[in-house]
């Protein structure tokens, strides 16, 4: 089976068909617009932007819509690439951020909040990233290893527009971990970028090397 960069319209494996695939898709549009949805209506319209795992969300959720569409109209080549970067963008930012959070949140926060937040992080953290990386490893489509410099630009645009936020509207830290105005800050910065950008590459090692196997066989 030839692997066309970009197709998403064809399964990788022969457990599902092109049609399972799609309704996979829509029961994930049905699961992340309420994941992105429900905290701006819990909190208020700052959540579009004060987060990094809200940002990860939106992007998976535009990247799971377009991939839908882009499977229904596989001759659309706009449409088609259109996908595919947000989709890149989508699993920089989605891996990163749950690295992330495994690495630095439990630790700080969860002796210390209820245990439905321990439930409602643990979801956010797992349930997008699942969704991305089976569309990556069930669609017969290969990322651009060039591309993590999309996903990494959208990571830099995260920490610019939250230490704007910071400064000019004198608000607290995001994170108890990332206090803008310390060294700390800008290293903690540095290396979520470099790493979100070294598991990308490692998520595009592996898509290759089973892809490639696929097309051995």
């Amino acid at each position: 089976m030839g692997v066309v960069m970009g197709n998403f319209e064809t399964p990788t494996v022969n457990w599902i068909s092109s049609k399972g695939l799609q309704q996979f898709r829509l029961c994930s549009i049905f699961v992340l617009i309420p994941m992105m949805v429900v905290p701006i209506i819990l909190n208020d319209l700052t959540y579009l932007y004060r987060y990094l795992t809200q940002w990860s969300i939106e992007i998976a959720t535009i990247a799971t819509i377009l991939i839908y569409f882009s499977a229904k109209n596989p001759d659309n080549v706009k449409l088609n690439k259109i996908a595919l970067i947000t989709f890149e963008i989508a699993i920089y930012l989605t891996v990163a951020t749950m690295v992330s959070f495994w690495v630095s949140f439990p630790n700080i926060y969860f002796c210390c909040i209820e245990t439905y937040w321990k439930v409602a992080l643990t979801i956010s953290h797992i349930i997008p990233q699942a969704i991305i990386l089976s569309n990556l490893f069930l669609s017969d489509v290969k990322i651009n290893l060039k591309h993590g410099i999309y996903g990494a630009m959208v990571g830099i645009a995260y920490l610019i527009t939250d230490y704007l936020r910071h400064k000019t509207q004198e608000t607290f830290d995001t994170y108890e971990f990332l206090q803008w105005g310390t060294p700390e800050a800008i290293e903690i910065s540095v290396f979520f970028i470099i790493g979100g950008y070294i598991f990308y590459i490692v998520i595009w090692k592996i898509n290759e090397s089973f892809k490639n196997e696929i097309d051995i066989r």
